[in-house]
């Protein structure tokens, strides 16, 4: 009886993240949120400076974007413009509008994985 006691409150927890996406500079991205529909979804967010006017932002839940790229943040030039990736599950709403510390790596494919596909996996 005691351990059925324990199972019953033995649920997983899942993340909860800013989402939203936005083309036009100085629009804001993460004024919704969303609970991640599975335990091992991470937050994520990716700005992408595409020209003077406009920013590409994108931010939601997922565990195939953020799989090489757990708590941390790559920042890369991809077709001539800067792209800011991001992934962070240590609490909720951390994938916030502010500028983490950037930690560089060579995660291109990464970046190129997260512009082919568009679904949260």
């Amino acid at each position: 009886i005691i351990s059925f006691r324990f199972s019953l409150f033995a649920t997983g927890y899942t993340l909860t993240c800013y989402n939203g996406f936005s083309v036009i500079r100085g629009q804001s991205v993460g004024t919704s949120q969303e609970e991640c529909p599975n335990e091992s979804d991470s937050c994520y967010r990716v700005v992408a400076d595409v020209n003077l006017f406009s920013t590409v932002k994108k931010a939601g839940c997922s565990t195939y974007r953020c799989y090489l790229n757990r708590n941390s943040c790559v920042e890369q030039s991809f077709l001539g413009s800067g792209v800011q990736f991001c992934c962070c599950d240590g609490r909720d709403l951390c994938n916030a509008a502010t500028r983490p510390h950037i930690h560089l790596a060579p995660s291109i494919a990464l970046l190129i994985s997260y512009l082919l596909f568009d679904r949260n996996v």
